[in-house]
């Protein structure tokens, strides 16, 4: 039997697969997939691009904390996060209160699988650069989750399967 939550935040690292795991648990669950950082554009009437280039880091965090608090009002999804959700307190606050999984992933498994889809940054070490965000962020996205587990070795299935019966499993939040 599933718990009282009714929602299921994915958080983590660039190229963690947090998109194809909550895909696959979605459609595990019969659930709708929602990727955070699609649902920006509709709600805010501009892209990501917009919003950093125009406003500012502050005002991109602004954003993602009204599209978190419109999410956390809705049944049977799977979200996928921006990467950055956790810079904000606000979502570090409202995301303990949902079953929200960690998904990590090693820095050498990250450099590989972002490379594939995104372009690097104009920076001069990557890996350092990574390591820099991860320095800030780890910490925030484990107080933050409920649940974690390294995506390292790309078993998509059965990732997805922990994370269900995970979520069968756990009191979490308020």
């Amino acid at each position: 039997m599933l718990n009282n939550h009714k929602r299921i935040f994915l958080i983590g690292h660039s190229g963690a697969g947090k998109g194809v795991l909550a895909e696959a648990v979605a459609k595990k669950l019969g659930w709708k997939y929602v990727n955070a950082d699609y649902a920006l554009a509709p709600s805010i009437g501009r892209g990501t691009t917009e919003i950093l280039g125009e406003q500012g880091d502050a005002a991109f965090q602004n954003c993602l904390s009204q599209i978190l608090e419109r999410l956390t009002q809705e049944d049977s999804i799977v979200v996928c996060t921006d990467d950055s959700i956790v810079c904000s307190a606000h979502n570090r606050k409202l995301l303990p209160k949902e079953f929200t999984v960690y998904v990590a992933v090693s820095i050498e498994v990250q450099l590989e699988r972002i490379s594939n889809f995104r372009p690097l940054l104009p920076c001069k070490d990557y890996k350092a650069f990574l390591q820099n965000l991860r320095d800030e962020r780890d910490a925030l996205y484990e107080q933050s989750a409920a649940f974690m587990l390294s995506s390292d070795n790309g078993d998509i299935d059965a990732h997805a399967q922990q994370i269900i019966d995970a979520f069968k499993n756990k009191s979490v939040g308020i």
